[in-house]
């Protein structure tokens, strides 16, 4: 591991990454999930939304404990949060305007479970996942140096991934609105995959994620009221 915290990124680091440490989670994440949803067919969508992201972090977990893989964190003081300040207002100020012309409709059960699945639970778990664990991991693979390019490949794969990865838990509905939803999100982690790989925080990321994703829910409810 450099001292950065990317590995590959020094010829020091005893750690060799392979294509199993993406195709590995990757599996486990989509054919765990593809049960987890049928097994949990009469679950509620909330509990659902819990457990398939508990096993995303147990995914993570199983490769830091087992495999010794890593990936930076950094630390969450809003002076190493500095870099992460412009996004959070820009890219948070516009959802904002966007919920506000089509919020869509609120929730009618289970509203704090939902406010706090969406504003704390999903970003870390997601985040850790596909910033952490594979965006880094393709890093390794693909050679990512020390003054990347905006995109580099790795951050755009990771990207894609996490676009498709919506389509695993989407809710029934038209296919406009579904890869509507895939497309939103593989923006949203072109921008989040960027940003982390400036700064090396991945909680920056965290806390854009749980913003986006709090405001789908906070804003039709008060809305709604």
């Amino acid at each position: 591991m450099s001292r950065d915290g990317w590995p590959g990124s020094s010829r020091r680091t005893r750690i060799v990454y392979g294509l199993r440490d993406v195709g590995g989670p990757l599996v486990l994440l989509f054919a765990g999930g593809l049960v987890l949803i049928r097994w949990l067919s009469l679950t509620s969508p909330i509990e659902l939304a819990y457990i398939l992201h508990v096993w995303m972090l147990l995914i993570v977990g199983s490769w830091l404990v087992i495999f010794h893989r890593r990936f930076p964190v950094g630390s969450f003081s809003w002076s190493c949060l500095r870099g992460w300040r412009k996004p959070w207002c820009v890219v948070g100020g516009l959802y904002l305007v966007l919920t506000l012309l089509s919020p869509g409709p609120p929730l009618q059960h289970r509203l704090w479970a939902w406010i706090l699945f969406q504003g704390v639970f999903v970003g870390l778990t997601e985040e850790f996942f596909f910033r952490g664990l594979i965006q880094t991991t393709l890093h390794a693979l693909m050679g990512f140096t020390q003054h990347p390019s905006p995109l580099p490949w790795g951050t755009v794969i990771a990207a894609l991934i996490f676009g498709l990865s919506h389509l695993i838990h989407s809710a029934p509905q038209s296919w406009v609105l579904t890869w509507g939803s895939v497309l939103f999100a593989t923006v949203m982690g072109l921008i989040l995959g960027h940003y982390y790989d400036r700064t090396r925080n991945l909680w920056g990321a965290v806390v854009l994620h749980n913003l986006i994703d709090s405001l789908s829910v906070i804003v039709p409810w008060v809305l709604g009221h």
